[in-house]
């Protein structure tokens, strides 16, 4: 859930690893005799998951982990690590320390989605808007969005999450209708064309869930989620201010662990991030040993204890693959996203807040569910990153979807892959398109093969031929698309969204570098207008009045450069500052600034005319002049395209 999407490149380097191979058929059931029999050792088992959790923890500078795994049909291991209060002495205990795994609530919503479905109350190919009278989806595209798409992440919404997607103060939560309302992100795509992981799009089904049922969303996870499963520790609530809806009892509330961040050397703990206003998304709280429940639950077919959430065959269902761009590329299954680890099928999802990394994993054939959840921010990415399928590498043979040889078949020369792609899943109308662009770049190497490149991530791309190409540290395949007028898109092992290429005029980092010459030009000519105060005035009235308004835009946008740079400084290194202080006070300004300059702009646009019908200006002087004027045009119009031009942020 996280807004800082850099890992769009890191998932090259991730845990899974992906087929090459035809998928199994749609609503087909793993076959059990295909599994290998267990051979998991319990002593071995602790062994193992403690010496990977906490030489990484000491490593990555985590303060707390909290671990369950499921084998069989029951749980084989659960255990906490570190500490849920570092300051207090207080220790991670998996039967009771409530993490916030994040995302991996959606696989809740999900599931609620396919009982109404099974009960017959919902069409998963009817259009929402069927069942969303309290709330507004814009008619920009003929085609209606369905639950399907909202399952595949294909309904076609911009990324928004600047100010609004978390929160840290309980007086200000708004409720799930209230928010879907006030932050409508633009439809800027065709439902079912490509994904783009939107978690707007995972609260218009969690409200959906509640229209149908007649109870909040909170109420209906307890009464047909929890409570049969016996998840006893396991809430969407949050400690709101508010007394209507029921906020999260006391003796949970104490138990919820404190999520840390390294700082100054030293670690600091932040306050409960709220998500509960789009809570079917990332708002739930549970423990190690509930998620064991969970996971024993989806592996038997929807039963747990002689209890069933969904039926047998609802269950087979969801757990196929409904959505996906390419055979070859993992797609989705009815929410859960379809990974391989050590080339056996996995469907899970990952999760995060502002301080929690979590991970879960199925692996139906395997009867294997595994789920590890960390309370720090940075390092505990790291501490998840390929735990799973270390695991699975462990105790089970590689499965039949592992990679194979590079073919035979030629590639295209390695610089038609060459240039910038930008993932799908990014602001396209606001203002945060200015500061989140989610691109990487993509190069030939030295020795054959490729790299792909963001800031903090290198990936090394090895030819396997066609268009296809494997990380070479861990095997991942990934694809590139395109048509006869060459390579379009990059796929990636996340089938949430898709990297695009960018044209020149598409790419940020062209239009900051356009941005850094305008404004080295424009401060160029305030030191000249400085050097030349004392000199008199020289030129007509039209030149005089041209060379002054001039001076002033060059000024005018210097001092927004400065009050946007004071505004989006802290967003690159503090994620508090992104969600609970955007847009700040310099931000605003800055952007009141921007139209301020984009007026003058125009102006010293107009006054060219009389720069150059004649007067008494050298050609030289009337060329640096110019040359001022087009830098001003320039970032006018650089930052229109970044929605800055105006107070482009949610809500409207």
């Amino acid at each position: 859930m996280n807004g800082k999407v850099l890992f769009l490149v890191a998932l090259c380097a991730s845990q899974a690893l992906w087929a090459q191979e035809p998928r199994q058929p749609e609503h087909a059931a793993p076959d059990p005799e295909a599994a290998p029999a267990p051979v998991i050792d319990r002593a071995d088992l602790e062994a193992f998951v403690d010496g990977f959790v906490q030489a990484r923890m000491q490593s990555e500078h985590v303060v707390g982990v909290t671990v369950s795994i499921v084998h069989g049909g029951e749980t084989i291991f659960t255990r906490g690590y570190g500490y849920a209060d570092r300051e207090a002495g207080i220790p991670v205990r998996a039967d009771r320390t409530l993490f916030r795994p994040g995302s991996i609530s959606k696989t809740f919503t999900w599931t609620a989605v396919m009982q109404l479905y099974e009960q017959g109350k919902l069409d998963l190919d009817a259009d929402i808007r069927t069942y969303l009278p309290n709330v507004e989806i814009d008619d920009t595209f003929p085609e209606p969005i369905t639950m399907k798409h909202l399952m595949a992440h294909t309904p076609g919404f911009e990324e928004s999450v600047l100010g609004h997607l978390f929160g840290n103060d309980p007086a200000r939560v708004l409720g799930l209708v209230e928010y879907l309302s006030a932050y409508r992100p633009a439809r800027v795509r065709p439902p079912g064309e490509v994904p783009s992981y939107s978690n707007y799009g995972v609260g218009l089904a969690g409200l959906i869930v509640a229209n149908l049922s007649g109870l909040s969303w909170e109420e209906y996870a307890e009464r047909h989620l929890f409570e049969p499963l016996g998840m006893h520790h396991s809430t969407f609530r949050e400690p709101w201010a508010a007394e209507d809806p029921a906020p999260m009892l006391d003796h949970l509330v104490q138990d919820v662990s404190k999520g840390y961040r390294r700082f100054a050397g030293g670690y600091q703990a932040g306050t409960f991030t709220f998500i509960s206003q789009v809570g079917p998304a990332g708002a739930l709280s549970t423990t190690a040993a509930d998620m064991a429940r969970w996971m024993l639950a989806h592996l038997n077919g929807g039963e747990l204890d002689g209890v069933r959430i969904l039926a047998p065959e609802t269950a087979v269902l969801m757990h196929s693959r409904h959505y996906g761009l390419d055979p070859e590329m993992p797609g989705m299954a009815h929410g859960f996203i379809e990974s391989h680890l050590n080339g056996w099928r996995a469907i899970g999802h990952g999760g995060g807040t502002m301080y929690f990394l979590s991970d879960m994993q199925l692996l139906p054939e395997l009867d294997l569910g595994v789920f590890i959840s960390t309370n720090t921010a940075g390092g505990g990415g790291k501490l998840i990153d390929r735990f799973a399928n270390a695991l699975v590498e462990r105790y089970f043979p590689p499965g039949p979807l592992l990679p194979g040889e590079p073919a035979a078949e030629p590639g295209r020369p390695l610089a038609e892959y060459a240039g910038t792609y930008l993932t799908t899943r990014r602001p396209y109308t606001t203002v945060e398109r200015l500061v989140m662009t989610n691109g990487a770049r993509v190069t030939p190497v030295p020795g054959g093969g490729l790299a792909v490149v963001a800031p903090g991530v290198e990936t090394r791309l090895l030819p396997l031929g066609g268009d296809r190409f494997v990380a070479a540290d861990t095997g991942t395949l990934v694809k590139f698309t395109g048509d006869g007028d060459g390579i379009d898109t990059l796929l990636l092992p996340m089938p949430v969204m898709v990297m695009q290429k960018a044209g020149v005029l598409e790419n940020p980092n062209v239009l900051y570098a356009v941005l850094a010459l305008a404004a080295f030009v424009m401060l160029g000519a305030l030191i000249g207008a400085l050097l030349r105060r004392r000199r008199p005035p020289i030129g007509t009235p039209g030149e005089r009045w041209a060379g002054r308004i001039t001076v002033l835009t060059a000024l005018a946008w210097i001092v927004a450069y400065v009050a946007a740079f004071f505004g989006l400084a802290r967003l690159a290194t503090d994620l508090t500052a992104a969600f609970f202080g955007f847009p700040s006070t310099a931000f605003v300004t800055a952007l009141a600034l921007m139209l301020v300059a984009a007026v003058l702009t125009v102006i010293a646009v107009v006054l060219l005319y009389p720069v150059w019908r004649g007067g008494e200006w050298s050609l030289g002087r009337r060329l640096r002049h110019t040359a001022v004027v087009l830098a001003a045009l320039a970032t006018l119009l650089v930052l229109y395209d970044f929605n800055a031009i105006g107070f482009n942020y949610l809500p409207r």
